[in-house]
């Protein structure tokens, strides 16, 4: 599969004359991106093709727009991350399926270096559930405790679980104020108080308290475990906008979305999506949203490099 600015290197030889081929300096063709050289003589086609070199203004751009896509602001307007071990869970599969797919998110996270529980006895903070009826789960869950969908108004609540793709998630999240009390976003209560004489930071930050994934089990037929595990990675380790349109970038996020042609469905977490998450979990969690955002997508644009 080609992917965006990066490309697959290929080269067809006739049998005939394989181990004849010199080495060639192959022009550009009009886009930049590959060049073809046909010698009808030796019946040989020869095909390279490579990476682009990105200047630091359109990386930078790049990392904006795929910021603008997913980033999902708390409360506060920050954007959250976890602060404490990720313990997760997975029900609505076999038993044994439910520990691999647990384990596989787990996994990802601890290559990206976010601490993990992995006691045989923990207190969930991710639940991973599959289910054929998301609807009428999140539904009851929500009816059961409001505050499993996240910071919201009560004229917002049928909007935010409405499912709208086979893989969905809610985000509970927690203010974090200057003397280091943390509170959980309910719009019931007042968010903490923090510095208010600097113009960079509050001394406020957002944090991750609970991630709620559901998915539709039929997203498993015919799959492995790993592709499904990365995407539901990286909808437990950041706050993720539902999307309603097969994304621009390349990213993991295309997996299950309907919208998506198999073309553009990568099955594992890509070099954009990576650099994302990085970029969160590497910005200074107390800068002011505007900082916070800035600086997120300058981490981005580095990691791309």
């Amino acid at each position: 599969m080609i992917l965006a600015r990066r490309l697959a290197f290929s080269v067809f030889i006739g049998l005939a004359s394989m181990g004849r081929l010199a080495a060639q300096e192959v022009p550009a063709t009009g886009d930049g991106l590959a060049a073809e050289r046909v010698d009808p003589g030796a019946g040989q086609t020869l095909t390279i093709t490579g990476e682009l070199q990105q200047s630091d203004a359109e990386r930078r751009a790049e990392a904006a727009r795929y910021f603008g896509s997913h980033a999902a602001p708390t409360r506060i307007g920050q954007f959250a991350r976890w602060n404490h071990r990720v313990c997760v869970r997975t029900w609505g599969l076999p038993l044994a399926l439910n520990a691999q797919v647990s384990i596989r998110v787990m996994d990802v996270m601890d290559r990206l270096g976010i601490p993990t529980n992995r006691a045989a006895i923990c207190r969930p903070n991710v639940r991973i559930g599959f289910t054929a009826a998301p609807q009428v789960m999140i539904e009851r869950a929500a009816a059961r405790n409001r505050m499993i969908i996240g910071f919201h108004y009560a004229s917002q609540r049928r909007q935010i679980t409405r499912i709208r793709q086979p893989v969905q998630a809610w985000y509970a999240t927690t203010t974090i104020g200057a003397a280091g009390i943390e509170v959980l976003d309910d719009a019931a209560d007042l968010a903490p108080s923090g510095r208010a004489y600097s113009r960079l930071s509050a001394d406020l930050s957002s944090s991750l308290e609970h991630v709620l994934v559901l998915a539709d089990p039929r997203i498993l037929a015919g799959e492995e475990v790993g592709p499904v595990a990365e995407l539901l990675a990286f909808y437990a380790l950041a706050p993720t906008r539902v999307a309603d349109v097969c994304d621009e970038a390349v990213t993991i996020l295309n997996l299950t979305n309907p919208a998506c042609p198999p073309a553009r469905r990568p099955t594992e977490l890509t070099r954009q999506d990576l650099a994302y998450l990085q970029a969160i979990y590497r910005t200074n969690p107390a800068l002011g949203p505007r900082q916070q955002r800035g600086a997120i997508v300058g981490n981005m644009a580095n990691q791309l490099e």
